[in-house]
């Protein structure tokens, strides 16, 4: 309770979740606070209820690390993550949550309870390898199945008001097995998995890479440019600096907003709509399904990148600074894609695998070619729009056509 009442932890009331997303699906006002305590809930319902998973040394680290896996979240979440990563080294809400952990309050309250900090950050960081025997607990807090994405995916599909998350949780912890070191989901729960995955694949592209959303994620970093990130003094994620961050919340971050807009230039014309709830428009979309297998996209995906390079000319034509044309690549630019989109069979980046059991032998469900996961994971949804103001729309699409003609039915009619 010290740790949920510290200024740190109350800190993610006033952080959303999902950033702007309310702008879309007016009911995404909850918080990282009640994401951090829903994670906290499903590793206390792990350690309580599910036979050999938490040996009683790891328990309260390993439930601590599910609580505090959030704490160094910035202002409105991924969306001012993306900025910050343009700006600083060490920018992750990963580092920041260390910083927490280790030079602030919380640490001591830690400690007061018999915790171990470093262990904490290390489970977080899905890094945990001072005890072998124990490593299996960073799958459950830093993988493809870990008690993080159970908790956001059940909580955004939730609090958005579509169905697209929903799947079958009670199953899915129940199925869960410690097998030759490792978290396993037995046969019994292959269904609550494969929907689990689903879930993933439709608020991916359902919520997370919504056409309205995504304008006010890149209005954002259009705001704050780097003369802009300058004057504010973000606190860097040291031991100097990181009790700093109790002052940055989303009220500040809209408040900045605010005072931008009342300046001149670009960056306080976007403000000013952003204020607004004024959006930039979508002139152009296409969204296909990159093969993951034969690593080959959409040949359209080119076509439209090399519209990048008339830029500075559609400017001239529609007579507005070339910063108000924007190209957006989500799949490549959102700052969680490689933790959080759809499940696929290539983990280059060492994220561990979902692993079912069949028999005595533990498979990645994604070469299980009998699960609906294999063939999921050969097809991820990939986007790229291209925006502008509202008032451009058309000059922008008849410039974009005259270029480039066989695009024409990729223009957005209405948005």
């Amino acid at each position: 309770m010290k740790i949920i009442d510290s200024p740190f932890f109350q800190r993610l009331r006033r952080i959303k979740q999902l950033a702007f997303t309310h702008l879309v699906y007016h009911g995404a006002e909850h918080s990282r606070f009640g994401h951090s305590l829903g994670t906290y809930h499903l590793a206390s319902v792990i350690a309580n209820r599910i036979p050999g998973l938490v040996n009683e040394e790891m328990r309260d680290n390993f439930r601590l690390a599910a609580l505090l896996h959030d704490v160094g979240h910035p202002p409105c979440s991924h969306a001012f993550e993306s900025v910050l990563e343009d700006f600083y080294t060490n920018s992750a809400h990963e580092d920041y949550t260390e910083a927490v952990i280790m030079h602030s309050e919380i640490g001591d309250y830690i400690n007061d309870i018999g915790g171990d900090k470093k262990t904490i950050v290390k489970l977080i960081k899905g890094q945990f390898i001072d005890k072998p025997n124990f490593a299996y607990l960073n799958d459950l807090l830093s993988s493809e199945l870990d008690l993080d994405r159970m908790d956001f995916l059940l909580r955004d599909s939730y609090y958005c008001g579509v169905p697209y998350g929903k799947y079958d949780i009670d199953r899915l912890l129940i199925s869960l097995k410690l097998h030759e070191n490792e978290i396993v989901v037995q046969e019994k729960g292959r269904h609550a998995v494969e929907s689990f995955i689903l879930s993933r694949f439709y608020m991916y592209t359902q919520v997370y890479t919504h056409r309205t959303r995504r304008a006010f994620d890149i209005m954002l970093k259009a705001i704050f440019t780097k003369d802009i990130m300058k004057n504010i003094d973000y606190p860097q994620a040291t031991s100097r600096d990181i009790n700093r961050l109790l002052e940055f919340d989303d009220a500040w971050l809209l408040n900045e907003i605010k005072e931008i807009a009342k300046t001149k230039g670009t960056e306080a014309k976007i403000a000013k709509l952003f204020m607004k709830r004024e959006q930039i428009r979508a002139v152009l979309e296409k969204i296909a399904y990159y093969d993951v297998e034969n690593r080959s996209t959409d040949p359209t995906f080119s076509t439209i990148d090399t519209l990048e390079s008339f830029k500075e000319e559609f400017a001239r034509e529609l007579k507005i600074n070339q910063g108000l044309i924007f190209f957006d690549r989500p799949w490549k630019d959102l700052p969680f894609e490689k933790r959080y989109r759809q499940y696929s069979f290539l983990q280059g980046d060492g994220t561990k695998t979902i692993k079912i059991l069949l028999g005595k032998e533990a498979k990645d469900i994604a070469f299980d070619v009998s699960s609906l996961a294999y063939h999921l994971s050969r097809k991820l949804a990939q986007v790229i729009r291209i925006y502008t103001l509202k008032e451009k729309r058309k000059k922008l699409e008849n410039a974009i056509i005259r270029r480039r003609p066989e695009l024409k039915d990729l223009i957005v009619k209405k948005s």
